[in-house]
């Protein structure tokens, strides 16, 4: 142990005190069951070891209690995770479930040395935290874990759908057990969560998404994630299992973070105007009642993307206008002027989107996005051909003072291109013609 520790040491630069190493004491084996509140599962392939713990339905992860996600309706589920199946599933048949995995790039030769199932049980929520206490304990897991998995009707994960689920699915092939996981519907959040807060948070990883969005502050028993393969490896060869312990919380709040992730995601997606009526008061309503739940701007902008994209355009034009009300970064506010403008010119309300797109021609300061809609609008819609030559050459102004490239160049060519036909037609006495 203490060589493989000197080579990793000067591997990182550290040379000075290395040779000391090997006077250090061996480290002590200390088992997880002398850590940890758990029992042993017997199998017809032998024992895993699983860490238990209850929590009251009412038990408040960050600002919202874990009893939410039972409030939600399942078919607002269904939408969020895309998957109509979800329509029909009892919420309290429901699996969150994160492993913690002996590397971060899957495929056969990754092993999951954790894997955490939360689920509601008539005493409050259950967590059962199957720990591979030796990798020859592996074939007494998966037949453990396939028994209780066969017991749900969905999943929740994050990013379990290409992570998760398929290193499981591996490992049940492997041991020649069906997965009890295929054709199972599955609200995996990464990819909702990035949908609402992307223009918001630089990182929609659920650590990210835990303090900003969940109220949620983990203990510095936690350990970083990129370091917990690592950490399974030392106790793989000194079997002290101290560092184990840190592991396991750090699944049983990932755990926990999905319940009040999927309840938080559902909410703002079926009701995102909730909270309004507090405006102007400092959130005083949701900071009693633990909720804080009022989008901003970035997020109703995240939000009329997403309903966008899922067709519900009234909902879209709402959440952008909503958008527009609150404090955005410029760019930003560049982008929602752009959206709602389409949005509008889409649903054939050119006159509607006129002043949004007068508006990005004045606050946009490197796009001529807005001067060309403006000049399209007055040559197709109003025929005034002046004013549409107007901001044609007010879009060509602009763009000379871009940087040299392939972009200056073919917005300079379109945009002579335009100008010379409205020209043409102004040549032959139609400059003004009839709408």
């Amino acid at each position: 142990m203490h060589e493989d520790l000197r080579r990793r040491l000067r591997e990182l630069g550290v040379v000075r005190g290395v040779h000391e190493l090997a006077t250090l004491p061996p480290r002590r084996r200390v088992a997880i069951e002398d850590l940890v509140p758990g029992r042993f599962y017997t199998t017809s392939h032998g024992q895993c070891f699983v860490v238990e713990a209850t929590y009251p339905p009412d038990y408040r992860h960050g600002a919202l209690p874990l009893s939410a996600f039972l409030d939600l309706s399942p078919e607002i589920v269904a939408q969020i995770a895309q998957d109509g199946a979800l329509a029909g599933v009892d919420l309290q048949q429901v699996c969150f479930l994160d492993t913690e995995t002996t590397g971060l790039s899957g495929g056969t030769g990754t092993i999951a040395f954790i894997v955490g199932l939360g689920f509601f049980a008539e005493e409050g929520f259950r967590l059962c935290q199957y720990f591979l206490r030796d990798p020859g304990d592996e074939p007494a897991m998966i037949e453990a874990l396939a028994e209780h998995l066969l017991q749900f009707e969905a999943l929740v994960s994050f990013n379990g759908r290409a992570f998760d689920v398929p290193i499981l699915e591996n490992r049940f092939i492997l041991a020649r057990i069906p997965p009890p996981t295929v054709g199972v519907p599955h609200l995996d959040l990464l990819h909702p969560a990035r949908r609402l807060w992307h223009y918001r948070l630089p990182s929609c990883a659920l650590s990210a998404l835990e303090p900003e969005v969940l109220g949620v502050l983990r203990a510095q028993d936690d350990v970083p994630g990129g370091v917990i393969p690592y950490l399974y490896r030392d106790y793989l060869r000194t079997g002290d299992a101290r560092e184990v312990k840190r592991v396991l919380y750090h699944n049983a709040v990932d755990v926990l973070s999905l319940v009040t992730l999927a309840a938080r995601l559902c909410r703002a997606f079926a009701n995102p105007w909730a909270g309004a009526e507090h405006e102007g008061h400092e959130h005083e309503g949701h900071e009693r009642d633990g909720r804080n739940e009022r989008l901003g701007g970035a997020e109703f902008f995240g939000l009329g993307r997403w309903y966008a994209a899922e067709g519900r355009l009234a909902g879209a034009e709402c959440a952008y206008r909503a958008a527009l009300g609150a404090a955005l970064a410029l760019d930003l506010r560049a982008m929602v002027l752009r959206d709602l403008g389409y949005l509008l010119k889409r649903a054939d309300r050119r006159a509607e989107a006129f002043g949004y797109w007068q508006q990005l021609a004045l606050e946009a300061r490197d796009d001529v996005l807005a001067h060309v809609e403006l000049a399209k609008y007055f040559e197709w819609h109003v025929g005034n051909l002046s004013l549409a030559a107007g901001w044609t050459r007010a879009a060509l102004a602009r763009v000379e003072n871009w940087p040299a490239g392939t972009r200056r160049d073919v917005a300079l060519a379109e945009l002579y291109h335009r100008l010379a036909r409205l020209e043409r037609k102004m040549g032959g006495g139609r400059g003004q013609i009839d709408a």
